[in-house]
């Protein structure tokens, strides 16, 4: 926090003996630095080149005013704090420098006791505003925190950084680049901001990660920071360009990239910071997002393996979850399902007949009509399947699919009975395509039959065995897209 002993001050006077009287009484209080000018082009270049916390102005500066410093100095470091020094008191002075953004007004001459008193007063508002700062940086974080922990999708997460960047730092532009876990390229994820800055070249290259994303500050995990146009104080062009490390676990796995406007005062200490937080938060979100995804590639491979374990035990069904799959996912896609409940959708269909394993061979490739018993042990398949993914939090999801599709829409089916609307929709949609699939495959004790067979006990079965609605849908599906293995007798099946 700012303090006697932490502040940096600028004394701006055109007589170098208030300059040196000022100076060496701020070093006997234990001021941390002090820096002394003597025109507006002096104090420019200090303030451009130095942190300042408080400045000490004289109004009159030769050909010069102090109020052009203060002016200044609201563009560059427009957390310091300014006073502003007259020999010349007026209601005109006071109203300009009001206007200017001054904190405090000293007449000369002054006692030392009203300067001390002067100072104490600029550094606790100074002291203020950085806890302010400090406390909305700190709000900030801890929304994008909150916001970015309950979800995993990588790209909502560098929406909401963009958002919150943009937001937060006043930023024209922003753009996110991950690095990709195998070449380790740097590849856009997101770009968005304001289309002057966009449609910009020199700032479309930068925020597509073709300039410093490569430079070995960035990948050594510190922030790269260019500023264009700095000669003028007042030129709209004057842009700074930030490109903050994603960094998590001492690894750059990206970058945040942003432009924003000097006009409204270069990144200070308190931005940079607030940028710094916001790419720890969003480093720490998108290595989860990976994690996440690569458990669940993990989760994938081991349900595909017992897919053709199952498969494998019945060579007669072998290819029927693929097409099982492929046709659901068709008719989730009318449904309007997005991609997370497509996903469900294959995850489902890849395990719906997961349950077969408790099934003995004998039963399970016999080249014939079952028994009533050997029926009965068949159709515990749905509940032991229920019971296998049931407790795996991942494939919750899919346990509708597993359980019901044998249900029948009357209330006749396995097992549970459930009839209707009672039956989960993954129920009635898997009941419909793996009937379809059973119908034209070959058996051990029968030939399948055609597309036009299938669609035809389709619709004489709709409102008994199968949902209507998802049949329509189903058959309009069909009539719709190529299917490979459909192909040959689409004609004659939807005739």
């Amino acid at each position: 926090m700012t303090s006697w002993t932490t502040a940096a001050t600028l004394i701006i006077d055109d007589e170098p003996s208030i300059r040196l009287l000022l100076q060496e009484w701020l070093n006997a209080q234990s001021m941390s630095a002090v820096y002394t000018a003597g025109t507006v082009a002096e104090a420019i270049e200090i303030l451009q080149a130095r942190h300042i916390d408080l400045l000490l102005v004289d109004l009159f500066l030769g050909e010069g005013s102090g109020l052009d410093v203060i002016r200044a100095a609201n563009t560059l470091q427009p957390h310091a704090v300014s006073i502003l020094i007259t020999a010349h008191p007026t209601v005109e002075t006071a109203i300009s420098a009001l206007q200017s953004g001054t904190f405090d007004y000293l007449v000369k001459p002054f006692r030392l006791d009203m300067l001390s008193a002067a100072v104490r007063r600029a550094l606790d508002h100074c002291r203020l505003m950085q806890e302010n700062m400090q406390l909305h940086q700190q709000v900030a974080v801890y929304e994008l925190n909150r916001a970015v922990g309950t979800v995993l999708d990588t790209d909502q997460i560098v929406q909401l950084v963009a958002q919150t960047v943009m937001r937060e730092c006043a930023a024209q532009a922003a753009s996110v680049l991950l690095r990709h876990p195998e070449t380790g390229i740097m590849e856009l994820c997101l770009i968005e901001g304001d289309r002057t800055i966009l449609e910009s070249p020199v700032y479309e290259r930068f925020l597509k990660g073709e300039g410093p994303a490569g430079m070995p500050e960035l990948m050594s995990g510190r922030a790269v920071i260019l500023r264009d146009g700095t000669g003028d104080l007042f030129n709209p062009a004057r842009q700074e360009r930030i490109c903050q490390p994603l960094a998590v676990k001492g690894q750059v796995v990206g970058s945040l990239n942003i432009v924003r406007s000097m006009n409204s005062g270069p990144c200070g200490d308190g931005t940079l910071r607030t940028i710094e937080m916001i790419a720890q938060q969003a480093a720490i979100a998108i290595d989860n997002s990976r994690l996440y995804r690569d458990l669940q590639s993990s989760y994938i491979a081991t349900v595909t393996a017992l897919a053709n374990a199952i498969e494998i035990r019945d060579p007669y069904t072998h290819g029927h979850t693929d097409r099982v799959k492929v046709l659901a996912r068709a008719i989730g896609v009318r449904l309007g399902w997005d991609e997370q409940r497509l996903t469900d959708l294959w995850i489902g269909c890849t395990l719906h007949d997961i349950g077969k394993i408790g099934v003995p061979d004998r039963i399970l490739s016999k080249p014939g009509p079952l028994s009533p018993d050997e029926f009965a042990v068949m159709k515990t398949h749905p509940e032991i399947g229920a019971k296998i993914i049931e407790g795996v939090p991942f494939l919750k999801a899919a346990v509708p699919y597993v359980y019901y599709h044998h249900e029948r829409f009357n209330g006749t089916g396995y097992p549970s009975r459930a009839a209707g609307e009672d039956i989960p929709i993954e129920g009635r949609l898997l009941a419909v395509v793996d009937a379809f699939d059973a119908i034209t495959s070959d058996r051990p004790y029968r030939r399948g039959q055609s597309v036009a067979a299938a669609c035809e006990e389709l619709r004489l079965f709709s409102g008994v065995q199968f949902d209507p609605m998802i049949v329509d849908i189903f058959l309009s599906v069909l009539d719709a897209n190529e299917f490979p293995w459909i192909m040959p007798q689409r004609e004659s099946a939807i005739a």
